[in-house]
């Protein structure tokens, strides 16, 4: 009988497990970034560490040549995204934010 309770103890877990990715975006700042006078600095301050970087951004209509990325999101069940949030932040060849975005998706 325990046996069984364990089995089902497990795939209730499974079910209604929740994982997470990244680290949600602190929102407080960004309505204040601004294309050409935030620099790398700045928004590293602002935000910590980008989760994924991207140099040698190719072919960008501002001119960026650089991608920093801050992503999070969280799933439940069987891996099913419930909530997501990106801030993408494109710098110039000088450092400055050249450009940017912030979106999310589903309920926190």
């Amino acid at each position: 009988m325990s046996k069984m309770l364990v089995i089902l103890f497990t795939a209730l877990l499974t079910v209604t497990a929740c994982a997470t990715a990244g680290k949600k975006v602190d929102r407080t700042h960004i309505s204040d970034i601004r294309n050409g006078v935030q620099s790398k600095v700045q928004i590293r301050q602002w935000f910590g560490e980008p989760y994924t970087v991207k140099t040698e951004l190719v072919g960008h209509p501002s001119g960026c040549v650089e991608r920093w990325t801050y992503e999070f999101a969280k799933a439940q069940g069987f891996g099913t995204v419930t909530y997501s949030e990106i801030l993408v932040v494109d710098f110039n060849g000088a450092g400055k934010v050249c450009d940017h975005a912030f979106s999310k998706s589903g309920k926190e």
